[in-house]
């Protein structure tokens, strides 16, 4: 029995962002995408964000003070008045009043000492608090510079997948590496295109979520027609795009083709020399001449072959990544 192929993997959309974003920016977008626990959406009240971590110190605080007040404002020891020895008051409070003396001096000493201590680590806190709320602020400011999969529908999703797809082809081929097809407007034109497809995605989710669930009446079930024949006019255009990209990037495939067999031919050729002192050891001279240049003229067929993919990947280029023009 004959075994099915096994199933092609899904394409999955990644995160796209403006290109024209500054590196800081892009950098705390990424942070962000990998570690959302530890970058806030929102901002907090500094108070109530310092606050939980002064609670358990500002009661030690409080109770240093209490303790230089109490063991300050009580006598525990008063001299005996008599003219005697010793008595047992004498001899067992003048210890205790001394004992209570000290721990009241290294309260005095301990209870400023703590204060300062709680007054930094309330500004320490509050600083860090704020500096969340400039991040989370940061973040909000930046929320359109970057388009989530998450944001898009099904066929969104899909259309930002492909593309992608066609993006990755293009710039991990041989042909782009050694900057035979462009490389330097690829890098640039590539993200640019990527982004302009994934925020025409996702205006267009946008659009396709605000549509009411249940219209209701004739005239709001014509205009809803109405309003999604334009939608899915808007999505096959950006379709259409997606699919020039797609073509470029299958050019550029196909260049790869040729370049890598040219490479193997020429591997081959090289060591023509060789082959033609093997072969004349063991067959006329005139036979292994055509030989070698049977190799020769296919490479030069390949080599042609190339050319023409080449120029075929150039001319997909001028429609898929149309040059940017700037107002004089």
């Amino acid at each position: 029995m004959k075994k099915e192929p096994p199933p092609s993997p899904r394409l999955a959309a990644v995160t796209v962002r403006d290109p024209d974003l500054a590196e800081k920016d892009r950098d705390l977008l990424v942070r962000a995408d990998r570690d959302p626990r530890s970058y806030p959406r929102g901002e907090v009240s500094v108070w109530w964000a310092t606050a939980p971590y002064l609670l358990r110190p500002g009661l030690a605080v409080a109770g240093l003070g209490a303790g230089a007040w109490v063991t300050g404002a009580v006598e525990w020891y008063t001299p005996s008045p008599h003219d005697g020895g010793a008595t047992v008051n004498d001899a067992f409070g003048r210890p205790v009043q001394e004992l209570f003396d000290g721990l009241h001096s290294a309260l005095l000493m301990a209870w400023p000492i703590g204060t300062a201590v709680l007054a930094f680590m309330g500004f320490a806190y509050a600083a860090n608090a704020a500096s969340r709320n400039k991040t989370a602020r940061r973040l909000a400011e930046l929320k359109d510079r970057c388009v989530q999969p998450s944001e898009l529908n099904d066929d969104a999703r899909t259309l930002l997948a492909r593309a992608q797809q066609a993006k990755k082809a293009v710039r991990t081929s041989a042909v782009h590496r050694f900057d035979l097809i462009d490389r330097q407007h690829n890098d640039v034109a590539l993200p640019r295109q990527e982004w302009e497809i994934a925020e025409a995605l996702r205006k267009y989710t946008r659009m396709v979520k605000a549509e009411p669930s249940n219209p209701k009446g004739d005239k709001v079930a014509a205009l809803l027609n109405t309003r999604r024949r334009a939608l899915r006019a808007s999505l096959d255009g950006i379709t259409r795009r997606v699919e020039a990209l797609e073509s470029y990037a299958e050019q550029v495939a196909q260049a790869d083709d040729r370049y890598r067999e040219l490479q193997q031919i020429q591997t081959l050729t090289d060591g023509s020399d060789d082959v033609l002192d093997f072969l004349a050891r063991t067959v006329r001279d005139d036979l292994a001449i055509a030989e070698i240049e049977g190799m020769t003229g296919e490479a030069a067929a390949v080599a042609d072959a190339f050319t023409t993919a080449l120029e075929s990947a150039k001319e997909a280029a001028v429609i898929a990544l149309p040059t940017r023009t700037t107002a004089a």
